[in-house]
Formats: structure tokens, C-alpha cells, sequence
């Protein structure tokens, strides 16, 4: 069966809460000099709707860019379909495997080697292990992390972190691949090697789905466009009028 992404009146709520104060300093105080007085915070539930009722339907072969402001719900969506998230309401469906560059290192292990979380993120993307060997072989030339593979996460900086989260993303060719944004990935030679690597996984994804502010990236990479505005599709179809009521919208 080929790959797909269907989602119908999917809605997703975010609850906040209000009035709840977390400050120790201000426990203290409160609690007083005779250390008598009782503590009590008015708490206030809010609901906020990140998504509100999305229809989308996304078939073999779509590379759809999802544009709009900040806070318009594109990498709220992106972490829907990746599973990060559960809609509160309505229906996803999905039929493909799945590869998202979203929160890259999630679920890394501090005091796992760099190795060994490179096969935990593996196995755990459903992908069955046949060549250890070839994986540490792979690793060791895209991150250039030398010895440090053997050494525990938390002994890395921000950046060969995030060098070993692309590592896990970038080997393997997914049905549906989903990103949100192009990002820093260190030294110059590094980043022009990682981009070379999310192009080729772009071009044999059966889906893409592609968050991103850059339009003329946009134009280059895409075939359609997704313009979100307040958690909602606006519009979904081609990529200049996709541009066009965005633009209209925040002249």
C-alpha cells in the first residue's frame, strides 16, 4: 500500500495552568516567621487550542511545505504526525514509516556511549539491527566524533550532540519524512555534508512535509504549501497562493 497522511477534524488542547506559584523563595516567605502559616495557591485550568479542526489529505509523492507566523501551529502539526503529540480530537491516519527531524537527540541516554544511543534510536524507529558494525562505521565518518562515540553522552557539548542526533536521523530512507526547519549543524564542512544528506532523504521520502520560513527554499524543495494561521489551515494547495494570502494577511 502506498504511503499517506489523512487527518480529519483533528484538534489538539493544550491546558495551562494559572496562579500556581512554583517559587521556593517565595514558599518561604510565605510560609512565615512562626513557620505556621498554611500555603495555598488559586490555581486556575485553561485550555488552549493549538490545533483546531484539521483536515488534511497527503498522498504519495507530496512535498508540502507548511508556512505562516510564529505560533501558527506548524511544528505543533509536524509534532502530531510524528507521534509526539496525541490529537485530542478527530482522526490521523497514517501509513508509512516515518523519520522526524524535529526534537532531534529526544530519548537520548546521558549515560549511554554515543554508539550505543545511535542503535537504541534505531531499534526503537522499528529498524531491526543486522550490521553493528556498519552503523559504528557510518557514524563514525558523518559525525567525526572520532573517540567520543565511545565516551557517555553526558560528557558531549550542545553540538556533538546534536552531530550524533543527525547521525540517527539521516541513515535510513523513510516513507514520510518530516522536518521543521533547516538548523545550525556546526562547522562548515559538517553543515554542508548534513545538508547534503537531508536533500538526498528529501528527494527519496515518499512524503515530505517541510515547516519552514524560507520561502525561496520553499519554492525549490516543495510542490505544495500548507498556510497556517491561529492552529488552522488557511490554505492548502500551491505554493504562490500559499504565499500570496500569507503575505496578504501580514503586509
Amino acid at each position: 500500500m502506498e504511503s499517506y497522511i489523512k487527518m480529519k477534524s483533528a484538534s489538539l488542547d493544550f491546558p495551562i495552568y494559572e496562579g500556581l506559584d512554583l517559587s521556593f523563595r517565595n514558599k518561604l516567605t510565605k510560609f512565615g516567621k512562626l513557620g505556621t502559616t498554611k500555603i495555598r495557591n488559586s490555581i486556575e485550568r485553561k485550555i488552549v487550542r493549538g490545533l483546531d479542526n484539521i483536515d488534511l489529505d497527503i498522498k504519495k509523492g507530496d512535498k508540502v511545505a507548511i508556512i505562516g507566523p510564529n505560533g501558527s501551529g506548524k511544528t505543533t502539526l509536524l509534532k502530531l504526525l510524528a507521534g509526539i503529540y496525541t490529537p485530542t480530537s478527530g482522526e490521523i491516519q497514517i501509513h508509512g514509516k516515518i523519520s522526524s527531524m524535529i526534537d532531534l537527540g529526544f530519548g537520548f541516554v546521558d549515560d549511554a556511549t554515543g554508539y550505543e544511543n545511535i542503535i537504541l534510536s534505531r531499534v526503537i524507529s522499528g529498524e531491526t539491527i543486522k550490521d553493528k558494525n556498519r552503523i559504528m562505521k557510518e557514524a563514525h565518518e558523518f559525525t567525526g566524533l572520532d573517540e567520543y562515540l565511545n565516551l557517555p553522552m553526558r560528557t558531549y557539548s550542545s553540538g556533538m550532540k546534536s552531530r550524533l542526533a543527525l547521525s540517527t536521523a539521516l541513515f535510513s530512507i523513510p516513507d514520510i519524512l518530516l522536518i521543521d526547519e533547516f538548523f545550525s549543524t556546526g562547522d562548515l564542512e559538517f553543515s554542508k555534508k548534513s545538508r547534503g544528506k537531508i536533500k538526498e532523504i528529501m528527494d527519496n521520502s515518499s512524503i515530505m512535509l517541510f515547516a519552514s520560513h524560507d520561502l525561496d527554499l520553499i519554492k525549490k524543495l516543495c510542490t505544495k504549501a500548507i498556510y497556517m494561521k491561529n492552529g488552522k489551515i488557511n490554505y492548502y494547495g500551491s505554493i504562490e497562493e500559499a504565499k500570496k494570502k500569507y503575505e496578504n494577511d501580514y503586509k
